[in-house]
């Protein structure tokens, strides 16, 4: 990495990076945010979450940037929206006949107290996880095996699966590097952060891509990237900071933070 030459975009996933993946804390996160802002660095989240979610929960982080929400179908600037996604119906359609061959269960034929135990949220938290247009989460309920099965069938319709830290998503021929491309027409360098196989496409486009460590055993597999040695929040301020000195980035002044808040 070397001195700022562009200006950066940061463009992280949500779950089990920005946000911890059992309890949703980012306090580790605020000062490296507060850092950004006063240097004019932008975030963009981009998300398996649904507008809603984001929406909600936005207004934590300060955040009124551009966005793209689940998993690469559109993206929001402002109450402009770009989609590249399939709508949710057609997907469901798709799903339909499959149900007889493999064994699990989505968003669409769940109730909202099986949403609530899968995620971990609350109610109106699962509301919003469940307010989707353009994905369908699924639970997977069979082998490994008819799980290769049932992603290539589901390709072989036209559609496509993406692993998250929870569900096999399906969704349209889009990803999270799809709306990237829109922002490399701009004079923008962009640092993207993630933890999951549905993170891979950003970090691929990305000028630097970073991967956030996971609990357990998961080790996300890539080359050139960068990755972080603490997990979750912890990592992507770990891995952020590290950027930020790397590319010259003042830190924040006591009278700065004070005049921020």
């Amino acid at each position: 990495m070397a001195e700022q030459t562009l200006k950066l975009l940061v463009v992280s996933d949500l779950d089990g990076t920005l946000l911890d993946s059992d309890d949703y804390s980012f306090e580790a996160v605020l000062p490296v945010l507060d850092r950004m802002d006063a240097a004019g660095i932008p975030l963009m989240a981009n998300t398996s979450k649904t507008r809603a979610e984001w929406l909600a929960m936005r207004g934590d982080f300060g955040n009124t940037q551009p966005y793209v929400v689940e998993n690469g179908a559109v993206l929001y600037e402002g109450e402009e929206a770009t989609v590249f996604g399939t709508p949710r119906a057609e997907i469901l359609e798709v799903l339909k006949p499959l149900r007889g061959l493999f064994k699990f269960k989505g968003y669409a034929d769940a109730t909202m107290g099986e949403i609530i135990k899968w995620t971990g949220l609350d109610r109106k938290s699962a509301e919003r996880s469940a307010d989707r247009h353009f994905s369908e989460p699924l639970v997977w309920q069979d082998t490994e095996e008819k799980q290769e099965e049932f992603c290539k069938m589901v390709e072989e319709r036209g559609l496509r699966t993406l692993h998250g830290g929870r569900f096999l998503h399906v969704s349209g021929q889009t990803d999270k590097g799809t709306p990237l491309a829109h922002f490399r027409k701009k004079e923008v360098a962009i640092v993207a952060l993630g933890d999951r196989p549905n993170d891979l496409a950003m970090l691929k486009i990305a000028d630097i891509g970073v991967i956030i460590a996971s609990k357990g055993d998961f080790v996300l597999e890539a080359e050139g990237v960068l990755r972080s040695t603490e997990i979750g929040p912890l990592g992507w301020a770990e891995m952020m900071t590290k950027i930020l000195d790397q590319f010259q980035i003042p830190q924040l002044t006591t009278s700065t933070e004070i005049n921020n808040g």
